[in-house]
């Protein structure tokens, strides 16, 4: 029998693929924790974010950029850099992203966070919901995006 986590997760990714649909980002769930999702940058080209939710919602996914091809993750020319939330470290800077903690990534540019409340941390905002988080990677690739990292 389920978990009230896996149920939720569960919930949260369904929610997701149906946000992808809609949106035409590529969704492709790998295990009842973990999926990717490809999905356009303002220059034409798509990347790729492979999540890692094992343990959500007590602590956030772990966000990684990935190479469908390859199958690569966190490769400089896979990820993104503009703003602050793509991160010059490779990361996504955010509460909701297990890697922007530096107890959990040494690229983690965050020692000032607690995983354990990312949900409260004020730059969450409203960014609880794997959904949200999605949309919020998708609004960023097409405003801050500026160059690949490699």
């Amino acid at each position: 029998m389920a978990t009230a986590s896996e149920l939720i997760l569960e919930s949260q990714i369904e929610a997701l693929r149906q946000n992808a649909e809609l949106h035409d980002w590529k969704f492709e769930q790998l295990d009842p924790a973990s999926f990717t999702l490809g999905m356009p940058a303002k220059d034409g080209s798509r990347f790729t974010t492979l999540a890692k939710c094992d343990g959500f919602a007590a602590r956030p996914p772990a966000w990684h950029w990935y190479n469908p091809e390859t199958k690569a993750v966190d490769a400089p020319r896979d990820t993104p850099l503009g703003g602050s939330f793509f991160h010059s470290a490779g990361v996504i800077c955010a509460p909701w992203n297990r890697l922007a903690y530096k107890g959990v990534d040494a690229r983690g540019p965050h020692d000032n966070w607690t995983i354990g409340n990312w949900m409260t941390i004020p730059e969450t905002g409203g960014t609880r919901t794997l959904a949200a988080m999605a949309t919020r990677i998708a609004q960023e690739l097409l405003a801050a995006f500026t160059k690949r990292m490699g």
